[in-house]
């Protein structure tokens, strides 16, 4: 997985303010109106200040401009602030669902699964879940931010015109936003730190909670053990940021104790000039009231700072994650179709890979020729490669060295979709879609409509058409007991749907068959392999390839070739009576598992 740097704070802030305004400029202007409300309250401490003066000396204009000051801007201020919270949080709605959207789409849109097997990616992306909120809140941090800057604003120059020595306790509040660096730094540093132990507390969650794990650490009675383990993930999931709130909350305790006696001692000497004549009682009035706006409003700057750099952060992390699909996408930019028919095959030249985070390449210089219209055996022990191979072939990792040819075409001058299109494929590992049963083995062709005909058809190449027996209400039947009506199935019969749905595509140019009878007993493979015989050469009638990677060497004497994985690396290729003959690995590991059947 090539290195992604994550994008500027700058480019975030664009990008994020311009998401919010295509998001509804109205709403974004109408989001504003708080803005308004929030400088008109800012300026009641002055306008309490004119009324008290105007009282005490009997000026009837004063108290006139006080008072309906104090009236209008209280009801205007209500207006104002109803109309802007409301359109405030239907966008913060409407933003958060589109940066779920557009979030969802990217993950699921990558063309390869580099990304799936990279632990610093997974960590990212914990993190980047956890904070979620903080994209869809970024209109909303956005008006914080104006609102936050427009009354302390106000509040500044209103503590001017009351009495400047007010302005001392910015040299005090400095202080405050001084420690938004400490504190944001702090804040990102547990983001980090915490994404192991979160997504290791997911997983041990997910296994307690999870019918087949659940059921297994019953069984073996682990529960207690496992739940035990996931206390321990979650306290060290959420340690750093309890100690990075605990740092958070001294710093700021303490510069609120510095502020709390400046502000005394400037009440103080402010209380002896009015006793002396030198300031006027409203002035003072006004003093008292803005000292209390004085410090919110550098808490809320202080908090906005916190707040926005959250926000930022979500953002960047959402455009290295746009401009993780774009690098891929270019690396796959390849327009040329696959040929209608293989004639030479495909070929492995000085094929390296490695495992993103893996110290050691899984394949390291491996070259291999497959063979147009020939059905191939991949045999070898366990993480020889096998499934690794697999992937390759199918474009689902990239190579860090190397290439893999298609009559001759790079693989990567192809357009990936369309060789996809061409390939088809049963695995193991296979999902369960808790769909219909229609739509479950209809995935595996799209350009195809599943009518009964097709899907069925596709049932009676994968041997699996006893299984309509266990549906209800047949193709319709919506599979997974979690669902109303839903019906569960045998690990054996999901395992048929899926190879059904592998063979969705009658005449591919790649049918991959990958450990796909692990949960089938002796007869139902049996029959099975009776119809893989038959894929394969509806298969080889367009020079397709089929590519058997099995434990079970009973399977592999029907291949035209049989390739043998050691260590990454091709150990040994021929028949299986060639390989038999040559007394090498091959035969030994076939001699091991013939042992366990007599």
């Amino acid at each position: 997985m090539s290195a992604v740097s994550e994008p500027g704070a700058l480019r975030a802030t664009r990008f994020l303010v311009g998401a919010s305004w295509r998001n509804g400029p109205g709403a974004f202007v109408l989001s504003l109106f708080e803005t308004v409300g929030r400088v008109l309250e800012a300026l009641v401490p002055l306008l309490v200040g004119l009324l008290v003066t105007g009282a005490l000396q009997h000026d009837v204009a004063l108290v006139w401009w006080g008072g309906a000051g104090i009236v209008v801007s209280q009801g205007l201020q209500f207006v104002l602030m109803t109309v802007g919270v409301h359109a405030r949080l239907d966008m913060t709605d409407r933003i958060g669902h589109d940066f779920e959207e557009r979030v969802g789409r990217l993950s699921g849109s990558v063309a390869t699964t580099d990304h799936l097997d990279d632990p610093a990616h997974q960590d990212r992306m914990q993190s980047f879940t956890e904070r979620s909120g903080a994209l869809g809140g970024a209109f909303n941090a956005l008006v914080n931010t104006f609102n936050n800057a427009a009354s302390p604003i106000t509040t500044f120059v209103v503590a001017w015109l009351a009495d400047p020595r007010l302005l001392l306790l910015l040299i005090v509040a400095i202080p405050s936003t001084w420690a938004v660096k400490f504190t944001t730094r702090w804040d990102e540093q547990a983001e980090h730190a915490s994404a192991p132990a979160g997504r290791l507390s997911g997983h041990l969650m997910g296994a307690m909670v999870e019918p087949t794990p659940a059921s297994e650490l019953r069984v073996m009675g682990a529960r207690a053990k496992i739940a035990t383990r996931a206390s321990e993930a979650v306290r060290a999931w959420r340690r750093p940021s309890v100690v990075a709130a605990r740092h958070t909350s001294v710093l700021t305790s303490a510069i609120s104790t510095i502020y709390l006696l400046s502000a005394t001692a400037i009440l103080v000497w402010m209380t002896r000039d009015a006793l002396h004549g030198a300031v006027t009682v409203g002035a003072l009035t006004t003093a008292v009231l803005v000292i209390g706006d004085f410090r919110d409003s550098v808490e809320s700057i202080s908090w906005t700072f916190t707040m926005t750099s959250r926000m930022v952060r979500a953002g960047r992390r959402y455009l290295w994650l746009s401009d993780y699909v774009a690098e891929v996408d270019a690396i796959h930019a390849g327009t040329l179709s696959p040929p209608q028919r293989l004639t030479e095959g495909i070929r492995l030249r000085d094929v390296t890979f490695t495992y993103p985070g893996a110290k050691t390449p899984t394949f390291l210089g491996l070259s291999l020729d497959l063979p147009a219209g020939s059905t191939v055996a991949i045999v070898g022990e366990n993480g020889a490669g096998k499934s690794t191979l697999v992937k390759l072939l199918t474009g689902i990792h990239d190579l860090d060295e190397g290439e893999i040819t298609i009559d001759g075409v790079d693989l990567r001058d192809l357009s990936l979709p369309r060789w996809r299109a061409s390939s088809s494929g049963a695995f193991q590992d296979h999902m369960r879609f808790e769909v219909s049963a229609r739509d479950a083995i209809g995935l595996g062709d799209l350009e195809q409509e599943p009518t009964d005909d097709v899907v069925r058809g596709a049932l009676t190449r994968a041997s699996a058409t006893d299984v309509l027996r266990a549906l209800p209400d047949g193709l319709d039947t919506q599979l997974g007991t979690d669902w109303p009506g839903g019906v569960g199935l045998s690990g054996g019969q999901w395992q048929r749907l899926a190879i059904a749905r592998g063979m969705m595509r009658e005449r591919p140019l790649l049918l991959v068959l990958d450990e796909p009878t692990s949960a089938l007993d002796p007869a139902t493979e049996h029959r099975l392999f009776d119809g893989y015989a038959e894929a394969a050469r509806r298969t080889r009638d367009n020079g397709g390839i089929t590519l058997l990677v099995t434990h079970r060497f009973s399977t592999v004497s029907a291949a035209d070739l049989v390739v043998v994985l050691d260590q990454g690396q091709v150990a040994e290729v021929g028949t299986h009576a060639d390989l038999i003959a040559r007394g090498g690995h091959y035969a030994q590991l076939y001699e091991l598992q013939a042992a366990g059947y007599r």
